[in-house]
C-alpha cells in the first residue's frame, strides 16, 4: 500500500531516496482480526512540509476490519533529503530524555545480536528501505565492503521481538501505542545492542527501547511502546 501511494502520479516527491525518520503506531485489536474476513487498507498523505534537511511528508496508514472497526493505524514521516545539505539531528519527542545508557536503570536489559549481510536483501520490499547498490551486496561483501541501510522495519521488529521475549506477549499485545525515531543507518554485516527498560514517571505502562551500535552506543532507532486503555482508544 505504501509503495502504491509513493509511486502515484500525484505524490509530490520522488520515491527514490525517501527515508523514514519517525513513525507512530496504534493497535486497537489483535492483527489476527484481519484474518476473519475481508478488510480495508487506507493510505493517504496528511501533510508536506519544508524542513532544514529537505521536505518531509506525513503518511497515514490504516487497517479496518470487516466490521468497519480500526485494527491499527500508523503515521509515518518520511524525508526527501536536500542533497546539498548535511542531515540535521531529528527533533526529539517529548518522552525522550537522552540515551538510555546514561541512566543505566536497574531493570534495563541489553541484548547483543548479529546483523547478517543478507538482512537487506530479505527486506527489499519498499522504496523507502531500498538502495540499488545493495543488490551488489555479495560482491561488495567479498571485497570487504558493508551495505547500507538495514531496513527500518527490521530494526523495529527486532526491538519488539526482544521486548516480547523478556517482558511477555502482553507487552506488545493490543491495544498499544508505539512511537519511534530512526537515527543512524545500520550497516551490514555487523552487530548491535538492543536495550529496553520500563519508563518512569508516566501513568500508562511503557517500555523504552533502543538499538545501538555494538560497543559504540550510537543509536540506530529509539522508541517507546505503551499499553493503552479503552478511554485512550475512544
Amino acid at each position: 500500500m505504501l509503495d502504491i501511494l509513493i509511486s502515484a502520479e500525484k505524490f509530490r516527491l520522488s520515491p527514490v531516496g525517501l527515508v523514514r525518520v519517525r513513525q507512530s503506531l496504534r493497535t486497537w485489536q489483535p492483527i489476527d482480526e484481519l484474518k476473519k474476513g475481508p478488510f480495508k487498507l487506507q493510505a493517504r498523505v496528511l501533510e508536506y512540509r519544508v524542513v532544514e534537511d529537505g521536505v518531509e511528508v506525513d503518511i497515514s496508514l490504516t487497517a479496518i476490519s470487516r466490521t468497519d472497526q480500526p485494527v491499527w493505524e500508523s503515521v509515518l514521516t518520511m524525508l526527501s533529503q536536500d542533497r546539498g545539505r548535511t542531515p540535521n539531528t531529528q527533533p526529539k519527542p517529548e518522552w525522550y530524555d537522552g540515551h538510555m545508557d546514561t541512566s543505566e536503570p536497574d531493570d534495563m536489559k541489553a541484548v547483543d545480536i548479529n546483523v547478517p549481510w543478507t538482512t537487506g536483501l530479505k527486506f527489499v520490499w519498499a522504496f523507502s528501505d531500498y538502495s540499488p547498490h545493495c543488490l551488489l551486496t555479495l560482491p561488495a561483501k567479498l571485497l570487504g565492503y558493508r551495505c547500507t541501510p538495514t531496513p527500518s522495519l527490521w530494526m523495529l521488529s527486532k526491538c519488539l521481538a526482544e521486548i516480547e521475549k523478556h517482558k511477555g506477549v502482553d507487552a506488545i499485545r493490543a491495544p498499544i501505542s508505539v512511537t519511534t525515531q530512526f537515527k543512524e543507518p545500520l550497516l551490514v554485516p555487523g552487530k548491535v545492542t538492543i536495550k529496553f527498560c520500563e519508563s518512569a514517571g508516566v501513568q500508562s505502562k511503557c517500555v523504552r527501547f533502543q538499538m545501538e551500535q555494538y560497543e559504540r552506543k550510537i543509536p540506530h532507532i529509539t522508541g517507546q511502546i505503551c499499553r493503552t486503555t479503552v478511554e485512550d482508544v475512544n
